[in-house]
Order: C-alpha cells, then sequence, then structure tokens
C-alpha cells in the first residue's frame, strides 16, 4: 500500500477556487437528496464554552463512488483574534479497499468555499431574478464569500453590511471593495431598517439568539442562512420560517440544527412545514419560488457529501486521482 499523498493548505488554495466548486455541489445536492449519499455529523465542543469553539466531524459516502472522505473541522474564536489559519483535515479513503489516499490539510479552506459554491447554487434556485440591494449580517469568513457568491448568479448593484463589531465591518468592506468593484458598499448601524432596504439577505454569524425577525420582512426578499449549522445556533425566528417559503440542505440535520430545530423545539414550527430540500428544487420535483411576493429561505448546516464533492475536485486538480 503506498503512503497517503498529503496536500497542504497552500497547495489547495493554487488550484481550486470556489467557482470550479458550483456545479458539484449542486450534484451533490441531488445526490443526498435522492438517498443515493450518506452525511453523518458529529459536533463537539471542548473549549469552555460553546462560543468559544467547536469541532465538526462530518462523513461523506456516495453510492459507487469511488472515494469517501472524513473531515475534522475545527473553528476556534482564539484562532479568529490572533489572525491564524483554523486547523483540522480532510481524510480521503478508496471506497473498495478502505485505504487512505490523501490527507488534505485545508485550513478551512475548501470548508469556506465549498459553502461559497452552495451559496451560488441557492442563489441560482431562490434569489429574485433582479437584485439590487443585499444585507450581509456578519463580518467573519462566510460574511466575504457569500456576496462574492450571490453576486456570480445574480449581479447587485449595493451591500449593505451588519455586525456587531463596527470595526470589523470596516474591515470587511475594506476587503470586499476590489472584489465587487462595481458594488456601492455601505456599512449600517441599524439591522432592522436594513432588513427592510434588501432584497436578498446572507446570514453569516455564529448567533445563539435570532437576529432577523419575520415582522421586518416584506413580500419577494429571500434569505441564505448559513450561520446557525449547530442545535445552538440560531439566526432567524420563527415568524421567518413561518411567513416563508422554507428550503434546507436535508430535512434530518434540518430537524437537528439551527433555525428549523429552534422553531421546532418551542412548538412553532414543524418540518412538515418546510417546502422542501434544495436537491429537490434542482432535480425539477418541488417548485421554488411560486411568485414574485415569495419570501423564500434556505437554512443550510452542510453536507459530507459537498465536502466529497469538493476533496475530489481538488484532488483531481492536483493530478492526485486519474481523471
Amino acid at each position: 500500500m503506498n503512503a497517503a499523498t498529503v496536500v497542504t493548505a497552500a497547495q489547495l488554495r493554487a488550484a481550486v477556487q470556489f467557482p470550479d466548486l458550483i456545479e458539484p455541489v449542486a450534484q451533490a445536492f441531488q445526490a443526498s437528496s435522492a438517498g443515493h449519499a450518506d452525511s453523518g455529523l458529529i459536533v463537539m465542543f471542548p473549549a469552555e464554552q460553546p462560543e468559544a469553539g467547536d469541532v465538526y466531524v462530518k462523513s461523506g459516502t456516495l453510492r459507487g463512488y469511488p472515494i469517501y472522505i472524513i473531515k475534522i473541522s475545527p473553528w476556534f474564536a482564539v484562532n479568529i483574534a490572533e489572525q491564524r489559519p483554523q486547523g483540522g483535515f480532510i481524510a480521503v479513503f478508496d471506497s473498495r479497499t478502505g485505504h487512505t489516499l490523501a490527507l488534505l490539510e485545508d485550513e478551512h479552506y475548501l470548508s469556506d468555499i465549498r459553502t461559497a459554491a452552495a451559496g451560488a447554487v441557492v442563489a441560482r434556485s431562490l434569489a429574485p431574478d433582479q437584485v439590487d440591494t443585499v444585507l450581509v449580517v456578519g463580518s467573519g469568513v462566510q460574511a466575504y464569500w457569500q456576496p462574492l457568491a450571490l453576486h456570480r448568479e445574480r449581479p447587485y448593484r449595493r451591500l449593505l453590511i451588519w455586525a456587531r463589531d463596527r470595526d470589523k465591518a470596516a474591515a470587511l468592506e475594506a476587503r470586499l471593495a476590489p472584489a465587487l468593484p462595481d458594488v456601492d458598499i455601505e456599512v449600517v448601524h441599524d439591522l432592522e431598517p436594513a432588513v427592510g432596504r434588501a432584497d436578498v439577505i446572507l446570514t453569516t454569524t455564529q448567533a445563539r439568539e435570532p437576529l432577523i425577525h419575520g415582522d421586518w420582512l416584506h413580500p419577494g426578499q429571500h434569505i441564505t442562512a448559513i450561520g446557525a449549522d449547530d442545535a445552538t445556533k440560531c439566526e432567524l425566528d420563527a415568524t421567518v420560517l413561518r411567513r416563508s417559503r422554507v428550503y434546507v440542505d436535508a430535512r434530518d440535520t434540518a430537524r437537528d440544527t439551527g433555525d428549523v430545530h429552534r422553531a421546532i423545539r418551542t412548538g412553532q414550527y414543524a418540518l412538515d412545514d418546510l417546502a422542501g430540500e434544495l436537491g429537490h428544487v434542482l432535480a425539477g420535483t418541488t417548485p421554488a419560488r411560486t411568485s414574485a411576493d415569495d419570501v423564500t429561505v434556505a437554512t443550510l448546516s452542510g453536507l459530507g457529501v459537498q465536502d466529497l464533492a469538493a476533496a475530489e475536485v481538488a484532488l483531481r486538480k492536483l493530478d492526485v486521482l486519474p481523471a
């Protein structure tokens, strides 16, 4: 047995960009909803407080696929404060023998860009055809990636940034400005009126209590909510869900994590209230918007099969797997 290939984060950043993953991630959504994939999830909280750090252990398999993966993805606030990469890796295995083929020391990079790719798929499927103003809530990594992903699918004119930390919001504005040269970017300090101005809202936070409230919304809006990816987090209140067509990456993970989990646990929502899974929308078996006045929500926790798709793209680009 040959030794596993070790791939560094620098190699991954040079070889793979988020547009490379859009179509593979779309296919992964469909494979999951069709019942062809398994995506396991364990969430651990080794720090003293949940908000200080968490570790996601995800697995991804796809029927008849040559490889499967296990991802260990830590996120610790101290790394953000000290401006260093997160840890973790993706282990890639041979589906025929179980032997380890590669270790991707990705420093969260593949996770970040596959989440951006998922945002692009959501925008293509659910966002209004014409988008003028976008609000991004948060100032972290996905607050950078999600506006880029949305702009690729729905070019917009104005981007509003809201974050609890105004200095971080200003830093995000400076980072996004060269990446979106045709977009007017504005840091805002009041969240409710900013929600009212937006055609699309992107929530990308670590919030433990809802930030967006349903009575702030107006017809025709779309929300992509990606921050609430475990049972302790929540960005949208139950009123948002009740007045919207809500789509998820997988019903079972939505039941156990994030905004839908919170609303079900408090008796304000039911799993049967969901409009459906994104994979079914992409397959054409579940409708997306039914009118221009629909409010649509995609709340995502991430699927291991998407990490599998991202790992395969990376290894083929790096010639670790045969084309």
